[in-house]
């Protein structure tokens, strides 16, 4: 269990933050525990206002409490990452993840208040959670995965087929939900399939392959092979 959890301590370190900060969410006032939540969003007001506080603080805040089973997947994701890649992956990872994907549902929702296609409301919107990072992440495993069945990595399937069930059940979710965090989720997404593709390559030239991906590798797993707001 303690070696269990040396391989993936970065994951649960993440995951026990998160999951106390939603427990004193969950304890305080129903005003206050809103008004938190709000002020920690990835809203256009708060990242006009204070931008890296919101950047930072919405990736650990879970509200309700019930989503808090998010953790589970997420611990599970961010510890294959770690045990591959290493600590300092996971950290990269989830930031470009977060912060990516919120910037780039920020931007369509401006252009959709200035193109009066979007209510001025979703300005001051609550959205916080760890699903963007996680999603990321997520993308980011399909590099592990094996192009034919059985190959290595984690070879219960084959990565043509993880990458279009995923990418199938997020466009399906964006098609009947129409919300923001659909759309963000599915860019979190591209954005972990980007850097699985430059990882791939990264392995057919082990010259620029750094020493940490190496290092990352050492637990013998095998080498590389070849939130919801409405649109409108």
């Amino acid at each position: 269990m303690l070696g269990w959890l040396r391989r993936r301590d970065a994951a649960v370190s993440y995951a026990v933050v998160v999951l106390v900060l939603a427990v004193a969410i969950g304890l305080l006032p129903g005003r206050l525990a809103q008004r938190f939540v709000i002020n920690s969003s990835t809203n256009l007001a708060n990242l006009r206002s204070h931008p890296p506080y919101v950047l930072l603080v919405s990736a650990f805040v879970i509200s309700p409490l019930w989503q808090v089973w998010i953790l589970a997947p997420a611990v599970w994701v961010y510890g294959e990452i770690q045990r591959w890649l290493g600590r300092g992956s996971v950290l990269v990872v989830a930031v470009l993840g977060h912060v990516g994907a919120t910037l780039f549902v920020a931007t369509m929702i401006s252009a959709g208040i200035a193109h009066g296609q979007v209510s001025l409301a979703e300005a001051r919107g609550a959205d916080v959670g760890v699903s963007y990072g996680l999603v990321t992440a997520m993308g980011l495993l399909a590099a592990r995965l094996p192009v034919h069945r059985g190959a290595g990595g984690l070879g219960w399937v084959t990565r043509d087929v993880y990458v279009g069930l995923v990418s199938a059940a997020l466009v399906l979710l964006l098609v009947l939900d129409r919300s923001f965090t659909d759309l963000g989720h599915l860019s979190a997404w591209g954005i972990g399939l980007s850097l699985a593709w430059l990882l791939v390559q990264a392995s057919r030239h082990p010259s620029v392959v750094t020493s940490e991906v190496e290092s990352g590798l050492d637990d013998g797993s095998p080498p590389l092979p070849e939130r919801r707001r409405p649109i409108g």
